[in-house]
């Protein structure tokens, strides 16, 4: 069984790697990222790996286990909260590409959780948490500092604190 849990999480994991790469490098540059999306992508990945974080660190107490289930619960609805721009904002192959996310996350952590429960020491739930991370730090430094400073850069001049003849920042 845990074997299975084993390969299963992995190939969770691969699938949803692979569509959150096509989102972010096809669909998100492509269209660009309004500032709403920008720092909610980064909470939704703040989210996740807080969730991860519990199983990596802890032992699977009844508590803890409550915990992990409600932080897993949160993150699986709180990734929602973008659909209403999403549907406006978005191409249909990029709204199929978020549902394939969508149904992806819960079970990544509720396979997490098992393998959680029934081996408390797998190696897997060590290694997932850095790999989290360092995608939520790809996401905010490249949306909410690269990208943010590149293109304040090109229209300095609408800024509320730049208007033509006058500078109020220097």
């Amino acid at each position: 069984m845990q074997v299975f849990l084993s390969i299963l999480l992995f190939s969770l994991v691969l699938m949803q790697g692979m569509i959150m790469v096509m989102d972010e490098f096809v669909f998100h540059r492509r269209r660009g990222l309004p500032p709403f999306e920008r720092w909610g992508h980064v909470a939704d990945t703040s989210l996740f790996l807080l969730a991860l974080l519990v199983p990596a660190f802890l032992t699977p107490t009844p508590t803890w286990l409550a915990v992990y289930g409600g932080l897993a619960f949160a993150s699986c609805v709180f990734i929602t909260k973008d659909e209403w721009i999403h549907a406006s904002a978005c191409s249909g192959a990029e709204q199929w590409c978020h549902a394939l996310l969508f149904v992806l996350h819960g079970p990544i952590l509720l396979t997490t959780g098992l393998i959680w429960f029934l081996q408390p020491h797998h190696p897997t739930l060590k290694m997932l948490p850095p790999i989290i991370l360092v995608w939520g730090l790809y996401q905010h430094l490249y949306w909410n500092v690269y990208h943010d400073r590149k293109h304040s850069r090109t229209r300095g001049e609408q800024s509320v604190l730049r208007r033509p003849g006058r500078t109020l920042v220097q």
